[in-house]
Formats: structure tokens, C-alpha cells, sequence
């Protein structure tokens, strides 16, 4: 989705197509936004959520 995005800012046609019946779904609970690589929480907090960095 995000190099879609990318790509129509760029001025690209761009069709996604989607099984579910909503665009992105799984990424709603991806833990808390933890696991989001879009994230805006801080840097350091992002990877303290981060599995194993603890």
C-alpha cells in the first residue's frame, strides 16, 4: 500500500485490489501500531516494542 501510495504521488495510475472487504485490514492489529512500520511513535520506544529487544 505504501509504494502505491508513492507511486500515485508520482503520478501513476494505481489499482489495488483486495480479497477482504476492507484495504489493510491486518494492519489494524498488527499489535497497537508496535508492529507498523508507518509508526510515528519515537524511535526508541518503536524498538523497545519491537519482539526480542527487550
Amino acid at each position: 500500500m505504501m509504494a502505491a501510495i508513492t507511486s500515485a504521488e508520482n503520478g501513476n495510475r494505481v489499482i489495488l485490489v483486495e480479497k477482504m472487504n476492507r484495504l489493510g485490514k491486518k494492519l489494524l492489529i498488527t499489535g497497537k501500531g508496535r508492529c507498523n512500520i508507518t509508526s510515528s511513535i519515537d524511535i526508541d520506544d518503536f524498538i523497545k516494542n519491537i519482539p526480542g529487544n527487550r
